[in-house]
């Protein structure tokens, strides 16, 4: 009687057309059919066949080579079992026949293949190339299926346990992701850290504390990067069709997507950074009034002298002296830096608010401690009911002790936020307000690439030239108590601003103690000297 071992490969990228069951059918009935003896079979479960690199074809092989004079036949469902690389197969199975006398069946075809026959030889070409035809079409009708379901129907398939900050609700076409508010208080500590510059291994050891438990080195970089928490997806282009974020229908966002942007240029770093001279600090920063990057270079006059210059990266819009543009910008630096009188009012005007702030803060953190005593108090009851007095079952149990648990976490981090000293680390960054008296000074003092963050701080990276004057849509509101001067001297123009001067210095208003303030109060601590 005639011998055999058969392999059967299972890939969850074609499941239903080629499962182990059918595989297992089809040889099964051919080996019956022909009376052929099974001696073993070789299963790789859920690998690809890209290449030979599979754990149990490479057991295949070796007993092949310890058992080739007991076997007559290698028996497949079908040729592409092996590789989808024709060439690779062919080769392989070419040799398994010359060196060991094996022939090679193709089960759901009924053809026993001999490769020194020249029409057998073309027929197992035609169904490598068959099979391979089949694996395009269902690899493009599945990309396409995905790209429409993401990009087209704004659907959220990914497979696997939900992100963190979500769980899944519902089953099937109805089945949702909906936010677990106790993760998404840690989502935003995370996020709220990195943009004030607090270091990743501290915002990891205090998120942990708060309940993240996702693993691994880069698992807040993950965190900071994902688009879920804008309620966007990454989506790969297809069929000449563009790729990139498509937004998810039904889909609560956790993070805004102002935040969420800030935190992507702050890991991409300054796009200009490697070009910044310290003769052109204002290169890749200052826009001309087509939006576009001003570059620099330098020109030689008559006397050969050469001196620096600002022109448009992309048009011939903006011819700039940077000695006049420079001298322009130290104008506006003096006239935006803030007298004694308004740095005392800013702080009188705090000192009120961090009171209010600090007594209502105590009020939140009695209230959130009463609830931890009470979320405890629950947590041992339900324990109770489960393992002594037995009346609720081992499923009720989990979904309450969960549930406690949740509120547990989320309550913690109130009590920890409630808990800080915010008052002190005012007090510490308000000593930093006595430097925006000497903005100019500040300016000068410090590096090229601080230079352009100081600006992008004030003018939100919005500052453009046009018509002899610099120019921006938008202002932090500490420094608006000189604009019209600036206008006057063709200075400085905020973009579709009302220009009502103030009565007196008198009728200035400080700004409040607002984050925009502290963060840039925050940034100017770190700034070292040039």
């Amino acid at each position: 009687m005639k011998k055999a071992i058969r392999y059967l490969r299972f890939s969850s990228d074609d499941q239903s057309q080629h499962s182990i069951e059918r595989q297992d059918l089809v040889t099964t009935t051919w080996l019956k059919q022909h009376d052929i003896f099974l001696t073993d079979t070789f299963i790789d479960p859920g690998h690809s066949a890209k290449n030979f690199d599979r754990p149990d074809i490479k057991e295949l092989f070796s007993f092949i080579q310890r058992n080739f004079r007991q076997i007559d036949y290698l028996v497949v469902s079908e040729l592409t079992r092996f590789s989808r690389d024709a060439g690779e197969a062919l080769s392989t199975l070419k040799e398994i026949q010359k060196k060991y006398n094996i022939r090679i069946v193709s089960a759901g075809t009924n053809r026993i293949y001999d490769f020194n026959d020249s029409s057998s030889y073309f027929l197992m070409g035609i169904e490598f190339l068959l099979g391979t035809t089949e694996n395009i079409k269902r690899t493009t009708d599945i990309n396409g299926g995905v790209y429409t379901a993401k990009a087209v129907k704004g659907k959220w398939i990914q497979g696997g346990p939900a992100p963190y900050g979500y769980k899944k609700e519902g089953t099937g076409d109805q089945r949702r992701l909906v936010v677990v508010e106790s993760e998404a208080a840690v989502i935003r500590y995370i996020f709220d850290q990195y943009l004030k510059n607090v270091p990743v291994y501290i915002i990891r050891k205090e998120a942990m504390q708060m309940g993240f438990r996702r693993k691994g080195s880069s698992a807040i970089q993950e965190v900071l990067t994902s688009p879920l928490y804008i309620s966007h997806q990454l989506v790969k282009a297809w069929d000449n069709k563009p790729g990139g974020l498509f937004p998810i229908k039904d889909l609560p966002q956790i993070i805004d997507k102002l935040t969420w942007q800030k935190v992507q240029e702050k890991i991409a770093g300054p796009k200009y950074k490697k070009t910044i001279a310290d003769e052109l600090p204002l290169r890749g920063l200052l826009r001309c009034h087509c939006s576009k990057r001003v570059t620099g270079a330098y020109s030689t006059n008559r006397l050969k002298k050469k001196y620096p210059f600002y022109k448009c990266s992309e048009s011939k819009h903006l011819n700039l002296s940077a000695g006049k543009a420079h001298d322009q910008l130290q104008e506006i630096l003096q006239l935006l830096s803030l007298p004694s009188y308004m740095i005392d009012a800013i702080k009188e005007e705090t000192g009120k608010q961090m009171i209010d702030k600090h007594a209502d803060d105590r009020k939140q953190l009695v209230q959130a401690r009463k609830n931890l005593v009470k979320i405890e108090e629950d947590i041992i009851t339900v324990e109770d009911q489960f393992l002594i007095a037995k009346t609720i079952n081992a499923e009720t149990y989990q979904r309450w002790h969960d549930q406690l648990s949740s509120r547990r976490i989320e309550v913690a981090a109130r009590i920890e936020k409630f808990s800080r000293d915010e008052h002190a680390a005012w007090l510490m960054m308000s000593q930093d307000l006595e430097k925006l008296t000497e903005l100019q000074f500040l300016y000068n003092s410090i590096s090229t690439p601080d230079k352009q963050e100081l600006l992008r701080q004030v003018f939100d990276d919005c500052l453009y030239y046009k018509n002899g004057s610099y120019r921006t849509p938008w202002i932090m509101s500490t420094f608006t108590h000189n604009l019209l001067e600036l206008k006057e001297k063709s200075l400085l123009i905020i973009d579709g601003m009302d220009y009502q001067p103030a009565d007196s210095p008198a009728m200035w208003t400080p700004p409040s103690h607002n984050r925009t303030l502290s963060e840039f109060l925050s940034f100017i601590s770190k700034l070292k000297a040039a």
